[in-house]
């Protein structure tokens, strides 16, 4: 995969000025004009690879031109992170080299420090600060350990990141990603809310943490953890799946079928039961025809689902009820 780095006033006749991460990563290379951009220069620019949940699988930093390039499995999906300290967050989800994501263009914003903000709130996160390069070193160990799946040695070096440098955002979550996978679920949840205790903004902890919640049946946390999560990144494919999950176990049928809708709108392979909550979602509000269409939706995008023949049923049954109401009508 090939990563191209641009920023936003080098776009401006083909870029809109939108300030929003959303708008911030563009698929496709739509530069255009030559970069007058030097990205060695005192940058710090971080550009990662990660899984769908935010967990490290690769990372690099631009070359003069801004230029990465990572080796990807073909089948995989990915997200995109680029962090520096003069730069706004950059994130994109849902990669998937299959489809044709091998050439990706992101456009950076820079940093403006003198945002109006909420009492309280910082307008910097932990992951724009100067980060020693020991302990920057330390998680790019811990990130290769974890890839390889040599958990011991992931922990050891992500806690020595943090040791090194205590608001360690990226270095937490990751650390936590490990534990988990480790099996020590206590741990694992600590280190996702020591992360967003340093970064309220950090989404791909709060994600984590409403998976956990929703595994312990806590569905009323969930929901509000995975909407705390949306709030920074709100087209997050992973974020919006936990949000409808949240939202459905919670009772909150038309924001579930919301959710959904806005999923469907992304590329969202791995998140098919979305649909399926959604249509169960309608028929608790009475609305049989959309019930109907997510039905249909889930089964086209996952028929081997456990819930599939289930789905199938209930569509059966729908159809019927549809043909013997239609028959009924006075002609």
């Amino acid at each position: 995969m090939q990563i191209q780095l641009t920023f936003g006033d080098q776009l401006a006749d083909t870029v809109s000025g939108s300030s929003t991460q959303s708008d911030a990563a563009h698929k496709g290379d739509r530069a255009g004009a030559e970069r007058s951009q030097d990205f060695t220069t005192n940058m710090q620019i971080r550009v990662q690879l990660q899984d769908p949940l935010g967990g490290m699988l690769q990372e690099g930093t631009p070359n003069a031109e801004g230029q990465v390039r990572m080796a990807v499995c073909k089948s995989g999906i990915y997200r995109l992170r680029v962090t520096g300290p003069t730069i706004e967050e950059a994130v994109l989800d849902d990669l998937h080299p299959s489809r044709g994501d091998k050439l990706v263009t992101v456009v950076l914003h820079h940093k403006t420090l003198n945002q109006p903000h909420s009492a309280g709130k910082e307008t910097i996160s932990a992951t724009g600060l100067a980060i020693p390069r020991k302990a920057q070193k330390e998680l790019e160990k811990g990130n290769e350990a974890l890839k390889d799946k040599k958990l011991a040695d992931a922990t050891k070096h992500y806690t020595k990141a943090i040791e090194l440098f205590p608001t360690f955002d990226e270095a937490e979550n990751n650390l936590g990603i490990t534990l988990m996978q480790e099996g020590d679920r206590i741990a694992g949840k600590a280190a996702f809310e020591r992360a967003v205790a340093i970064n309220d903004r950090f989404a791909p902890a709060y994600v984590n943490l409403a998976k956990i919640a929703m595994d312990e049946k806590r569905f009323n946390d969930a929901y509000v953890l995975a909407k705390q999560g949306l709030a920074t990144e709100p087209l997050s494919p992973a974020g919006l799946f936990v949000a409808a999950e949240g939202a459905f176990f919670s009772g909150d049928y038309s924001q579930t079928v919301g959710y959904t809708r806005t999923l469907h709108s992304l590329p969202h392979t791995q998140y098919a039961l979305a649909h399926f909550l959604a249509a169960k979602s309608l028929e608790a509000q009475n609305q049989p025809a959309a019930a109907m269409t997510e039905y249909q939706n889930f089964l086209n995008e996952d028929s081997l689902d456990p819930n599939a023949e289930h789905a199938r049923e209930r569509l059966r049954l729908l159809q019927l009820s549809q043909a013997v109401a239609s028959q009924s009508v006075p002609k």
